[in-house]
């Protein structure tokens, strides 16, 4: 599979890459708008609020997308110029890379309130018999963790076993690992809003996971097109 081959309409993750190849800021949403005859490619700049993400000409950038067949892919681009089609801000990339599969459990991160149950886990790993599931929330998720309200604190290297029910029906279980706790306000008092780096996920799940993130993002650019 080449660039030249991503269908019009797929939605990419972006990020902008230093000299060391290092990530520079944060993932970046954009979207694939053409395909040019001189084998540029034509995506959305990105937009942060109403703001947008300046992308400088020259840079080399990194775009991950998902692909129906091939699960999740990544290339990289060089930026070829900053324009406008209409009122719409676009950017130019040449790609500089062959398309490969993308082993990372790294990704964008989808601010979503999700229903949750979360249970602890003994140090082998196996639920504590005696506690029953608690009710919480998610505040954001991506393919490689989560961030949940709990009304229970759970300290950091804490394991925990977890239920996520998506939107679209989808029952997601997983084990991870608390990286970090802090408290937070709530109307009801104190709550604990916890990160969580998954540890346990299966390639099934973590697949029906990152596509359903890949759909809410690409609801939230047509809502955004539909309002500008």
């Amino acid at each position: 599979m080449t660039p030249q081959e991503i269908a019009v309409g797929t939605r990419l993750e972006l990020e902008m890459l230093g000299e060391d190849g290092k990530r520079i800021g944060n993932v970046q949403v954009s979207q694939l708008l053409e395909h040019q005859v001189d084998g540029t490619i034509v995506i959305s700049a990105p937009i942060s609020g109403t703001r947008l993400i300046y992308v400088p000409d020259g840079i080399t950038i990194h775009l991950t997308f998902i692909d129906p067949v091939h699960g999740l892919l990544g290339f990289k681009a060089v930026v070829d110029s900053r324009e406008y089609r209409g009122k719409v801000a676009v950017i130019v990339v040449r790609p500089d890379s062959e398309i490969s599969k993308i082993q990372r459990r790294s990704h964008f991160r989808l601010d979503i309130v999700l229903e949750a149950a979360i249970l602890p886990a003994d140090d082998d790993g196996d639920e504590a018999e005696t506690i029953a599931p608690l009710k919480a929330y998610t505040r954001n998720i991506s393919g490689s963790g989560v961030c949940i309200i709990s009304e229970k604190d759970f300290p950091k290297n804490t394991v925990l076993r977890m239920e996520l029910g998506l939107t679209d029906g989808t029952q997601i279980s997983t084990k991870g690992i608390v990286v970090r706790s802090q408290e937070v306000e709530a109307r009801k008092g104190r709550n604990y809003e916890l990160g969580i780096h998954f540890t346990d996920i299966s390639p099934k799940d973590q697949d029906r996971l990152i596509r359903y993130i890949f759909q809410q993002q690409r609801l939230i650019l047509k809502k955004d097109k539909e309002n500008e």
